[in-house]
């Protein structure tokens, strides 16, 4: 099963109930990160959702209502018992900015772990059927967007979408390139 939840969308002014940029996706007992605004731990606890199970958190850049929230977040995550390292991916100058924000939070009891990105597109795995594809986009800051791919065996039954009305393009909507090239205009699929 596969869960995505918006933990906030709010920009750089504050608007009361409305958390900062944040999104977790969880699968098979992973959790993604994308983004930490100010007050994420917050929301993740009243979600329920265990802090301390984040696998990686990926940043699409880096200003502050995108990964101010970070040094809370960590503390929180190492009160909660965490011992196991955390991936943290973001475009270039990742190390910095995290040693920058993490003075605050000067003893964690887990390792990061950095994954710098330089090129316009990248892609990585955390599980064999977990494919995360980062691709370099047009902002004011260097800047990405996340594609998360689950590669799974072929189970997809035509005859069953028809039944169903189910719409058959068949990754006919989907096109990296144009995304590359700023261009995006995919439907039915989930850039950040």
């Amino acid at each position: 099963m596969l869960d995505v939840c918006l933990l906030g969308c709010g920009g750089t002014m504050p608007i009361p109930n409305r958390w900062l940029t944040s999104l977790l996706v969880r699968y098979k007992g992973k959790m993604i990160l994308i983004d930490s605004g100010e007050g994420t731990q917050i929301v993740l606890k009243k979600l329920g959702w265990g802090l301390k199970s984040i696998d990686v958190i990926l940043f699409t850049h880096y200003h502050a209502d995108h990964i101010a929230g970070l040094p809370g977040l960590l503390l929180t995550i190492g009160n909660a018992g965490r011992t196991e390292p955390i991936t943290l991916v973001g475009p270039k100058g990742l190390v910095e900015v995290v040693r920058g924000l993490t003075v605050i939070a000067p003893q964690l009891f887990y390792d990061l772990q950095f994954i710098e990105l330089n090129e316009k597109h990248e892609e990585f795995s955390f599980l064999k059927d977990l494919h995360i594809h980062a691709l370099a986009v047009d902002h004011a800051v260097p800047c990405y967007s996340y594609q998360i791919e689950i590669r799974r065996g072929r189970k997809f039954s035509p005859e069953k979408a028809k039944e169903n009305q189910v719409p058959i393009v068949y990754g006919r909507d989907c096109n990296r390139k144009k995304a590359w090239n700023y261009k995006v205009s995919f439907t039915r699929r989930i850039w950040f």
